[in-house]
């Protein structure tokens, strides 16, 4: 019996997302590899060195520099020269890796009031709660 409800808990899941990916398609910046989001998602949390970026994405230096290539050439990101210390890089958004993630923000605003918005209060609540407990014990078997 717990099965059946397990796996239609599954369907749904995956469903619901690909509705709200369909949804959202258009919005979304297809021309971004997953890695790339990562490395700028890293680049807007503060990481800011080719060495850092590298062992948060468990890949070498040399594969960093390739992503930040890309991503420079589709004007994502600005790297410069350090005054200071000539041998150090200074990486920055650029004005589009800072505009991705604006877009990025007022989609998550449209999902939740399109989405979300539209359940109660306490079903919320019923909801939240359900995602902590899995949340703790995903954390349990990790």
């Amino acid at each position: 019996m717990k099965e059946h409800y397990i796996q239609q808990i599954n369907v749904l899941r995956n469903e619901i997302n690909i509705l709200i990916a369909k949804k959202f398609e258009a919005k979304l910046d297809n021309e971004l590899t997953t890695k790339q989001v990562l490395l700028l998602e890293l680049m807007k949390a503060g990481v800011n060195s080719t060495k850092d970026l590298a062992e948060k994405l468990l890949v070498s230096t040399s594969a960093v520099s390739q992503l930040l290539n890309k991503l420079e050439d589709k004007g994502y990101v600005n790297r410069h020269i350090n005054p200071k210390n000539r041998r150090e890089i200074v990486l920055n958004l650029a004005e589009k890796g800072a505009q991705y993630f604006e877009d990025l923000d007022s989609m998550k605003d449209e999902i939740n009031r399109e989405v979300y918005g539209r359940l109660s209060l306490e079903e919320l609540k019923q909801l939240t709660l359900i995602l902590e407990k899995l949340h703790l014990v995903a954390k349990e078997n990790v």
